[in-house]
């Protein structure tokens, strides 16, 4: 006995049953005219069975609808077309992707004629799918030269880039270098600073030192000359009061003949000098007489000198004097044996 026989199914409704009648009747007309309608008859072949299978199918379940836990046929039929084919294209082919959208594209299309209530709302949705997809590859063979142009650009911009990265790496490198030199330069400029500040502290201390010394030197050398000068006050004042006392004590005869013998002494002082000028009054200093000798010197040596060019001078002129008299000579023979010539020539023969 058959397991589906207590089975009961709804009543089929009128569009199921124009379906049926217009399932058998596509199965006995065979008029494909182009590539499409062929291959949507191929599908339409893959999805085609025998009447008792398709009775059985309505008897034992839905060709459409399955009972919980079953698939229909439909779709074990659509999927069973859908591996064959993209079993038959090759992954690697350039249109692999666009083949692969035909295959599905066809079994949409399939999907849509089984269902007839909702075939031109499902007929919209692939439409606008359709254009949609149309739409995009526009915009992908548009964008096709930008894309070239982009990838062109951006090579420019890398090989800028890299460009300029590389010259700026060679600056910062010179940078880093001169910065390195001048870090040297500021490092040793510090510790010329610092042996410059340590020997002006040495010489400040020492300064300071000899300030010290000075003071003290100063001080003791103003108390030695105060002591000096207290010293020499009081035996300046002794003198003075010795002498004072000695002059109160000279007797005033004394006094006038030493004023006599002064006198004079002034007197044959004054002689003395006023002969000395009578008999040197024409006598010449040492240094004078030497610089007057010396000048006739140097006077002498010059005049011999002269005395020499002057007799050459003469010499020379005596010379030309002499040639001057000859040529005059001559002059004068050539001219009187030219007169005497003439003559003899303005006689006729």
């Amino acid at each position: 006995m058959s397991p589906h026989k207590d089975i009961k199914f709804p009543p089929l409704t009128p569009s199921q049953k124009q379906r049926l009648t217009t399932d058998h009747s596509a199965q006995k007309c065979t008029l494909p005219t182009s590539k499409e309608s062929q291959e949507e008859e191929s599908v339409k072949a893959v999805f085609a069975q025998p009447s008792s299978a398709r009775k059985l199918s309505w008897t034992g379940s839905s060709y459409i609808y399955a009972s919980p836990g079953r698939k229909p046929q439909l779709l074990m039929q659509l999927e069973s077309y859908v591996k064959k084919r993209l079993h038959m294209i090759n992954p690697h082919e350039p249109e692999y992707q666009e083949l692969k959208l035909q295959v599905y594209r066809k079994v949409f299309g399939c999907f849509i004629k089984e269902f007839k209530t909702y075939q031109p709302l499902l007929s919209a949705i692939k439409k606008e799918y359709e254009n949609t997809l149309a739409y995009q590859q526009n915009q992908i063979r548009e964008l096709k030269p930008l894309r070239s142009h982009l990838r062109l650009v951006t090579e420019e911009c890398d090989r800028k880039i890299l460009a300029h990265w590389e010259e700026e790496h060679t600056e910062i490198g010179a940078l880093k270098r001169e910065k390195q030199e001048l870090q040297r330069n500021i490092d040793a400029m510090r510790e010329k600073e610092k042996a410059m500040q340590a020997v002006v502290d040495h010489l400040q201390s020492e300064l300071s030192n000899q300030y010290v010394k000075y003071r003290y030197e100063c001080e003791a050398r103003k108390l030695l000359i105060w002591q000096l000068n207290e010293q020499t006050r009081g035996s300046a004042k002794e003198e003075h009061s010795a002498y004072e006392n000695a002059e109160e004590e000279k007797d005033p005869v004394e006094l006038q003949l030493s004023l006599k013998v002064c006198q004079e002494d002034l007197t044959k002082v004054q002689e003395e000098l006023n002969r000395m000028k009578a008999e040197y009054w024409d006598v010449v200093p040492q240094l004078k007489c030497d610089t007057l000798e010396q000048t006739h010197r140097q006077t002498l040596l010059q005049l011999k000198t002269l005395q020499g060019d002057f007799n050459c001078l003469k010499r020379e002129y005596d010379t030309l004097l002499e040639l001057h008299k000859r040529g005059k000579v001559h002059a004068e023979i050539h001219d009187s044996t030219t007169l005497q010539d003439s003559p003899e020539d303005s006689i006729p023969s």
